[in-house]
């Protein structure tokens, strides 16, 4: 039955594509790195919003962090497709971390001075509150990661659809490649047109090895 049901839409696609798709421009894959800013700012305005966070509060203080640290920080930026470094996001969280318990502690110390009261309540909270920020913000290029990886993922079983229709009418991988990221929504529209930006750049010499390496960022989830 599930057979039958992934030929019948291989037959839909392959009809559709065979009057209206084909004869079409294949030597462009488009202003990748202007649609890519363009989506986040408009389909994901944290992304955009925590950069910025990064570029201003996490470069007033360089953190030179552990290779291990770097390296599962770094894999987690990569995974969001954010512009940032391990060293920002870290210190990002620290800062508003920071912040949050000193002024915790000066409106207590404020208070003693006023009233003569001393609350350790407050100190607790405000020492609560701080690390609620720093685990929140220490964690969100891996909430972001998650969420790009639940969008691309959701579009996973079209791109399949048509990448096999395609190289069934002609049997190519790049152009087929190609062809999904042009009928795709983003973000898995994105990352297979950066599939072919990175073998425009010269990263990779190949469409496969690009391919490949971008399949590796699914190994550890999907």
């Amino acid at each position: 039955m599930v057979n039958k049901d992934v030929e019948n839409i291989l037959k839909k696609y392959g009809k559709e594509l065979d009057e209206n798709s084909f004869q079409q421009n294949f030597s462009d894959s488009g202003n990748t790195s202007q649609e890519f800013m363009q989506f986040k700012k408009d389909m994901m305005p944290q992304f955009s919003r925590y950069e910025r966070l990064c570029s201003t509060i996490g470069n007033l203080v360089t953190l030179r962090l552990s290779p291990n640290d770097e390296e599962k920080i770094g894999k987690q930026i990569a995974s969001a497709r954010i512009d940032v470094s391990a060293g920002q996001t870290v210190f990002l969280a620290i800062f508003f971390a920071f912040l949050v318990f000193f002024a915790g502690l000066l409106a207590t110390v404020s208070i003693y001075l006023i009233t003569g009261f001393f609350s350790l309540l407050m100190i607790f909270m405000a020492g609560i509150t701080a690390g609620f920020l720093f685990y929140y913000f220490y964690s969100m290029p891996s909430r972001l990661a998650n969420q790009w990886r639940l969008k691309a993922g959701s579009q996973m079983v079209p791109c399949i659809l048509y990448t096999v229709v395609y190289m069934k009418h002609t049997s190519n991988l790049e152009r087929a490649v190609r062809f999904a990221s042009q009928h795709l929504e983003p973000p898995l529209a994105l990352d297979l047109k950066k599939v072919f930006w990175d073998v425009e750049i010269g990263k990779y010499s190949t469409i496969k090895e690009s391919l490949d390496a971008y399949l590796e960022t699914w190994r550890g989830t999907s």
